[in-house]
């Protein structure tokens, strides 16, 4: 796996086998990355990355401009992989990695983000509980993102939940993208 685009174009991130982690694909991430070129300037801005996996998402994020990335991530052998990776491309100084739950995380923090990204395992509902953990307790930036990613098995409860339409279909996912304010 590599990142796409930016100061760190080319540069490969390690990933591992592990049951629940689906690394995102260089297709996906410039699918989705030419789509929020178009809502969100990369430079300066801090980023949250759910359910962060290898950390490929917060990883372009940082190549193409932001100023941080807090990673969250359950599993002990992917976050042990995302400080390695870090370590590895030279950004220790940007990023920020926590070992939690979504779901704790979202529900604990203080800190506000311009961009969050949510990507967790198909068909799990945790994702239901940080949606709502983000709104109440307003993680977003006025003008900010917050991008989710889901399986397309999932839209109809998703739509249910999060009341709207997913903004774009790549591959097998949907990706649901809400602008707060700006």
């Amino acid at each position: 796996m590599r990142i796409i685009s930016g100061e760190l174009k080319s540069r490969k991130i390690k990933t591992i086998k592990a049951s629940e982690l689906r690394p995102a694909t260089d297709r996906y991430r410039e699918a989705l990355f030419n789509i929020l070129r178009h809502y969100i300037n990369f430079d300066g801005i801090e980023v949250l990355d759910l359910y962060a996996g290898t950390g490929a998402i917060g990883f372009e994020a940082i190549s193409r401009g932001a100023k941080t990335c807090t990673f969250v991530e359950k599993d002990f052998q992917t976050y042990r992989l995302i400080i390695e990776n870090a370590s590895e491309l030279g950004i220790e100084n940007k990023v920020r990695v926590i070992k939690d739950t979504a779901e704790n995380f979202t529900r604990k923090t203080s800190d506000k983000f311009d961009l969050i990204f949510a990507d967790p395992p198909y068909k799990s509902d945790t994702i239901y509980t940080v949606y709502q953990n983000i709104i109440n307790r307003n993680l977003v930036k006025e003008g900010g993102l917050l991008v989710i990613q889901r399986s397309r098995s999932t839209v109809k409860k998703d739509n249910e939940i999060f009341q709207i339409e997913p903004y774009r279909k790549i591959g097998g996912d949907v990706i649901y993208l809400i602008v707060f304010g700006g």
